[in-house]
Formats: C-alpha cells, structure tokens, sequence
C-alpha cells in the first residue's frame, strides 16, 4: 500500500546572473538572456514516504525545480498576501543574493520590497551583463604528466574541447541580434501610461490592444503591460519574416522576436524565425486610441 506525507508548501528562492539562454520566463515565456539577473523560487515540499512509485518521484521533482523568471516580471507571479506570507525580508535567505553586485542587490532588494507592500515595482532599467564580466573561478594548474598505463593525460584534451566551445559561443554571441535598451525617458513614459491605464477593466484594454492589431487574450496585468508599451514605445512592427504577427519586445535585452502565428491552412501553430540580427531598420507605428 502506497503511504505517503504530503507537507505543506515551503518555497525556496534562489537569484543569480543565468548561466545560459535557454531558460524562459515562467511568467512572460520569453527566453532570459545570458548573463540577466534572474530570480526564482520553488517548492520545497515534496511527497514522502516508505514506498513511492514512479508518479510520486515525477512529482516531487517537479515540484523541487526551480522556476526562473526575469527581475522585472515577479511582481506579476503572485498577490500581496502570497508575497507578504511567503518572501523572506532577511536577503540571507535568497540562495545566490551575495554573490551579486552591490547593484544588483538593491534592485532585487527593491523588487521584493514593493513585492511584499503589494506597490508597483521601481522602474528596473537592465545592467546589460554580460558573460565576460561574471567572476571566473582561477583554474588551479595540473600538472602533467602520463597515466599509468602509458596514455597521455586527458587535460590537454580537454583544453581543446573547451577552447572549441569557448569559440563557439562567442561565434554565436557575437551573430545574436543587438538590442537598444531603454532610456530614462521612456522608462518614466511607461510608468505615466502605466498609471492611467491600470484604471481600465481588462475588456476596455481588449478593445484598444485590438484596434492596433495585438493579442487581447491574457490577465488583466498582462493586458496592462502589452498595452502601455505600445502606447508609451509605439506599436511594434509587424514580423518582416512571416508578414504575420505583430513582434514582441524583450525589455531585457531591447531586441523584438516573433511570438509564432496560426496558420489556417495547416490548422496548426507555426513557428518563426524572426526579424534576424539586423533591426536598425524595425520601426513602430503610432498608437491608435479607441473612436
């Protein structure tokens, strides 16, 4: 007979600079860049017990992986109660927070703070780091020599390999698409539009995401986001790729990627490419208000 004690949530949260871009923003979806601070938290409680089976042990890994989002997106993950109840006010307890600049510390810091007050967040412009200004850990020389068989030793192999990867990456960052972050103006438009449209129920932003040709469908805290941007940045452009949808903007990284498009024909979804590195020529259009 299968026993186990389920205990209550006791979620953990962790916070460091991401190691790679392949993790997405549990909350936007949009991919966090190389190198972005990145907060995230996860369920510490896991089912126990005597005899688990193949189902408990997925689901206690699940509920033990931690769920990354980008800085400027956790105040939209959960309430003030939630917030208040479950987010540490010591910063000791943020797995990852000393080993960030005093910087980035504060921008955490006021983050949770306004987290927890159930306030909008300060404006978070993005620090723009980069894998090249992490800590590196100094590599204790080996010494080399042959193994005892008569093989030579697999260090200098391993250098190759790594040097090979090291290339590589910066073969692929330097082909990656060139982002313009936002200036101090228009992180203070933001906040103004932010201001007044917040005050608009979720079908009255609908209308109006509608009437410049972009999604409707989400929360209401979504539908603010998307339509303060728009209003306050301009429109984005439609994807030159796909010629379908609207593209999406990445405050973080300040580069626009299609979001992918329905096609009728196939009855499926469809994934796109996207606009490429060169976005010099990518231009908004004006916002167009409700008659």
């Amino acid at each position: 007979m299968l026993r186990l004690q389920q205990s209550m949530p006791n979620f953990k949260f962790e916070v460091e600079y991401a190691k790679s871009g392949r993790a997405a923003c549990k909350q936007c979806k949009d991919k966090i860049a190389q190198g972005a601070l990145r907060l995230g938290m996860k369920d510490d409680a896991a089912a126990q017990g005597e005899e688990e089976d193949a189902a408990a042990r997925q689901m206690a890994h699940t509920a033990l992986s931690v769920k990354w989002h980008h800085l400027e997106c956790f105040h939209k993950v959960r309430g003030k109660a939630w917030c208040k109840k479950n987010l540490p006010e010591d910063m000791a307890e943020y797995t990852g927070f000393g080993d960030l600049r005093e910087a980035d510390q504060e921008r955490v810091t006021a983050v949770l703070k306004a987290c927890r007050e159930g306030v909008p967040p300060p404006v978070l412009v993005p620090a723009g780091i980069g894998t090249s200004d992490l800590p590196v850990a100094e590599e204790t020389p080996k010494k080399r020599g042959k193994k005892a068989d008569g093989a030579e030793d697999g260090s200098n192999v391993k250098r190759a390999k790594k040097g090979s990867a090291d290339a590589a990456s910066g073969a692929a960052e330097a082909a990656a698409p060139k982002g313009v972050l936002l200036t101090e103006e228009q992180e203070k438009a933001l906040e103004t539009v932010r201001a007044s449209l917040s005050k608009m129920n979720a079908a009255a932003l609908g209308s109006l995401l509608a009437k410049n040709g972009l999604p409707k469908s989400g929360k209401k805290e979504e539908l603010v986001e998307r339509a303060v941007e728009a209003k306050a940045l301009g429109v984005p452009p439609i994807c030159t790729t796909c010629d379908k949808v609207k593209l999406r903007f990445a405050r973080s990284t300040g580069v626009f990627s299609c979001p992918g498009f329905f096609c009728e024909d196939a009855k499926r979804f469809k994934k796109c490419k996207g606009p490429g590195p060169d976005q010099a020529e990518l231009k908004r259009t004006a916002w167009q208000e409700l008659c």
